[in-house]
């Protein structure tokens, strides 16, 4: 297995973007194809409009978000235009409530999706829905980039093992970086003493990987009053692993973005990308 098609989705570009930077790099590493996603989106609430202007204000809407893509797209360009790799850049154009469907009918074939966190200061609303677009309507696979200086070979990987459908789906869908990784570590945090794994936390999972020739160690850790978040984090630190490999989304959107959870805490929190898939 391998990463023949690297996907990232961009709402806006200034000459700077981890994510794109590091999308660029997996390309060149995976020898791989980039296609890049410039989006021009169209904010405004037509609801709140008098009758009769509604079609005036959206046609101009329309025309500014097709102005928007295409300046982005110019920029990705001159971004790209040095390097060696194979790459597109497509135009799109889409209402910010609709943005993930729009991102997730571009990513449908794609191996690889890489995108910038989508929580914290200065972040806006439509970036955590083209991540929940990549994950939960294309089921591709997506890194999430958090800001500063990454690799694109990461040596050590952390996974974070809770035995969900979804830490399988991320596992495979990490297996190209976790052959080629140096250590990779399964982190297991208070495994249910009740679970289908009781006897032997992690055990079919560090097999699994022995087949496909990941040498893996298991670690159980006591959450030791941290959330399961923090506790992972913290692990990836003293580990000083480079990628953390996770199911997304364990619960509903709606209770992670009301109760917040594992994957909201973990994004808002990590210093390391993020693999993960649902």
């Amino acid at each position: 297995m391998a990463y023949k098609s690297i996907f990232t989705p961009l709402t806006d570009f200034d000459g700077v973007s981890p994510a794109l930077a590091l999308a660029v790099a997996f390309t060149e590493a995976q020898d791989a194809h980039l296609d890049v996603l410039c989006l021009g989106l169209d904010r405004t609430q037509n609801t709140f409009y008098e009758m009769g202007s509604n079609a005036v204000v959206m046609h101009a809407a329309i025309e500014q978000a097709h102005e928007r893509a295409g300046e982005i797209n110019q920029a990705v360009r001159a971004y790209l235009e040095g390097s060696s790799l194979r790459w597109e850049v497509i135009n799109g154009i889409s209402a910010s409530a609709g943005v993930g469907r729009t991102v997730a009918t571009q990513a449908r074939f794609a191996d690889l999706a890489v995108v910038g966190l989508p929580y914290g200061d200065n972040k806006r609303h439509e970036e955590t829905l083209v991540l929940e677009g990549l994950l939960f309507e294309a089921d591709c696979p997506t890194i999430i980039v958090p800001e500063g200086e990454v690799t694109a070979r990461p040596e050590s990987i952390v996974i974070g093992w809770n035995e969900s459908a979804e830490a399988v789906r991320a596992v495979r869908a990490a297996l190209p970086f976790l052959q080629a990784a140096e250590t990779v570590h399964i982190a297991i945090i208070d495994p249910p003493e009740m679970g289908p794994e009781r006897s032997d936390p992690g055990g079919g999972l560090a097999v699994y990987l022995a087949r496909h020739g990941v040498r893996c160690d298991i670690q159980v850790l006591a959450r030791g009053g941290y959330k399961v978040s923090e506790r992972l984090s913290q692990h990836v630190t003293e580990t000083g692993s480079d990628l953390l490999v996770m199911g997304g989304y364990g619960h509903s959107r709606f209770r992670e973005a009301i109760l917040g959870g594992a994957t909201r805490d973990m994004l808002e929190h990590s210093k390391v990308p993020v693999l993960m898939a649902h």
